[in-house]
């Protein structure tokens, strides 16, 4: 089985990661690209609150 991670963005789709000729329990190969993924959403948010708050913050 073909597996491809994909991240869906506003204006685009990222492909994360693309394992190939994958069999049996491939758990143990995938989770670690989601759990990156899921750090990378996250420190994401983080930066377009900091963002946002110093927009507001520079407006007079």
């Amino acid at each position: 089985m073909d597996v491809t991670a994909r991240l869906g963005l506003t204006s685009a789709e990222v492909v994360l990661a693309t394992w190939p000729d994958l069999y049996g329990d491939w758990t143990a190969v995938v989770h670690p690209t989601i759990f990156e993924a899921l750090g990378l959403h996250t420190a994401l948010v983080v930066a377009t609150d900091a963002l946002h708050l110093a927009n507001h913050l520079a407006t007079p």
